[in-house]
């Protein structure tokens, strides 16, 4: 019934995603990541979801968007959807509809995959044969699924299995921006907030835009900041892409105390949300730590950007302190609201050389300390 055919405007995949109001998207379902795919020399198939429609001129529909980096190693080559496929809901409404059901406000409806799932096992066998044609060992799929049992079950029904290590973020935080800006500095704690008014009271200085000494900033001190810290960082080449794909949609904020940067950030504005993606500091006055008020900037002017959303991108599962990113998570989740997490990444296995694979990346997610939520 569903089938995949490439998309080649950048207009037909960006407006399909803000037409549809879709719980969970980022900048990586954008147009603008594919291409910034190919300029980091990864190959992207760039696949349409269609429908037959008897009344559409064409005689078929939009319905979905499906992205596939090849990812390319000496070893071995996947083929990866990053916070995809993004399925239209009026596939869920007509799935709800058939089912002789009629509310879509209760927490079933909520939490229903089965439209989804109906279009991945169509579509499964097509995928198979791209990944045959481009010798790919596996497909994975970061999907922009919540972390259930239910979704987890229907990948399973497919042939899923969990990939030994994630690639994006999967458990996030999310802050929801249509709330004032009194009610948002409200939500942090009294303490935190105290950092936010020291460091205005002492004149701490904001700089916000994408100039080259800006971006210099970031990309030397986030490359200082990995070595003290222990996390593998971004390369220059990496943000400078970045810059060069996204900039109208990156902001770049940094605060400086008597001419030292002491705290810089990099969003990524993509439609309604905001996500706050490359961030580094080195902190030399502690009783007001200008981190805060740099992080109060970025969403105060993700809001004046119109965002709804302010995504902090990866969090730890739990409170463990142990975690890698807990001393982040901790920072992150003091400016209120929730997490959101995603379904563990999901691997199809398409030649038994995934298993080489799976041994390389498991070894490395134990060195590094990482484990995943359990879908509830």
């Amino acid at each position: 019934m569903y089938k995949l055919k490439e998309i080649k405007d950048k207009n037909t995949w960006n407006n399909f995603i803000y037409e549809n109001q879709f719980d969970f998207y980022s900048f990586l379902c954008s147009w603008e990541w594919t291409e910034f795919q190919e300029k980091t020399w990864n190959d992207v198939l760039k696949f349409g979801i269609f429908k037959p429609h008897p009344t559409s001129p064409q005689g078929e529909e939009l319905i979905g968007i499906l992205p596939l980096i090849i990812k390319r190693a000496k070893r071995w080559t996947y083929l990866f959807a990053p916070h995809t496929p993004l399925v239209s809901k009026k596939l869920k409404v007509e799935s709800w509809k058939w089912k002789g059901k009629d509310s879509e406000t209760s927490s079933e409806w909520q939490e229903n995959q089965s439209y989804f799932l109906d279009v991945l096992e169509d579509i499964l066998p097509e995928l198979k044969k791209i990944a045959k044609e481009q010798k790919a060992n596996f497909i994975r799929f970061n999907s922009p699924v919540k972390n259930t049992k239910e979704s987890k079950q229907n990948f399973k029904k497919l042939g899923f299995i969990d990939a030994p290590m994630h690639e994006h973020a999967e458990d996030t935080h999310l802050l929801d921006l249509t709330k004032s800006e009194e009610e948002l500095l409200a939500n942090i704690k009294k303490k935190d907030r105290y950092y936010i008014n020291r460091a205005i009271k002492e004149w701490v200085e904001i700089v916000k835009g994408n100039t080259p000494e800006q971006k210099e900033i970031l990309t030397k001190m986030h490359i200082e900041h990995s070595k003290k810290v222990g996390y593998h960082p971004f390369s220059e080449k990496f943000i400078n892409y970045l810059y060069d794909v996204f900039w109208d949609n990156i902001t770049t904020i940094s605060a400086r105390y008597e001419w030292e940067v002491e705290s810089i950030l990099m969003t990524i504005k993509f439609w309604k949300t905001c996500v706050y993606y490359i961030a580094t500091s080195d902190i030399k006055h502690p009783k007001f730590s200008p981190n805060y008020l740099c992080q109060w900037e970025a969403i105060k002017q993700a809001k004046a950007d119109g965002c709804e959303i302010y995504n902090f991108w990866g969090v730890s599962p739990d409170d463990n302190p142990t975690h890698p990113i807990a001393w982040v998570t901790k920072f992150k989740r003091k400016f209120g609201w929730y997490d959101y997490s995603l379904l563990h990444a999901q691997d199809l296995v398409t030649s038994p050389k995934y298993w080489f694979n799976w041994i390389i990346e498991t070894l490395r997610r134990k060195k590094r300390g990482y484990y995943y939520k359990k879908p509830k």
